[in-house]
This record gives C-alpha cells, sequence and structure tokens, in this order.
C-alpha cells in the first residue's frame, strides 16, 4: 500500500445538497476501499514525498467528516421537527 493509493481511495465528498442517503452510501464506500487497501498492506515506509498526500488525505478526512457533521445536524433538526410536529398534532386533536 502506497499513501498514494490510500489517496485516491479517499476522494473529496459530494458537494452542495446531496441526499443524505447518497452521502453515507458514498461514505461506506470509500471507507471500504480504504479498509481494503489496509488490510492487503504488508510494508508501508513513508518518503519525503508523501508528506504532501498525507496533507491532502488529512484535509480529504477533514472534509468527509464535516460533510457528515452537517448531515447529522440535518437529520437531528429533522427528529426534533417530526417531535414537534407531533405535540402540535396531539394538542390539536384534543381541541377537536
Amino acid at each position: 500500500m502506497t499513501i498514494r493509493e490510500l489517496l485516491d481511495a479517499t476522494p473529496e465528498p459530494p458537494s452542495g445538497d446531496v441526499d443524505i442517503d447518497v452521502l453515507l452510501a458514498t461514505f461506506h464506500e470509500v471507507l471500504a476501499a480504504r479498509q481494503h487497501l489496509i488490510d492487503s498492506a504488508r510494508d508501508c515506509v513513508l518518503v519525503a514525498e508523501d508528506r504532501s498526500l498525507i496533507s491532502e488525505l488529512e484535509a480529504r478526512q477533514a472534509a468527509w467528516s464535516a460533510a457528515l457533521a452537517r448531515a447529522r445536524a440535518v437529520v437531528a433538526q429533522g427528529r426534533v421537527n417530526a417531535g414537534k410536529l407531533r405535540g402540535y398534532a396531539s394538542v390539536q386533536a384534543g381541541e377537536l
């Protein structure tokens, strides 16, 4: 395994408004590809040229973390809103 292979297995996350299911499916594909590389690795020797690749890999991982955090916030807000709607519905049903 080389750092280049690991970087190639870690694309940037989809940009813009992406369906959360698509985002999660894509991330699971990235995880599977990376895990395959790690599982098949015998020796990994870092050389000076790998430093820039490692920096890029860290940036991509940070981008994925941010995208997943945004998705988590959207899901959490949706759950809060659904709870509010259920509460409003029960209040309105009681008024009828």
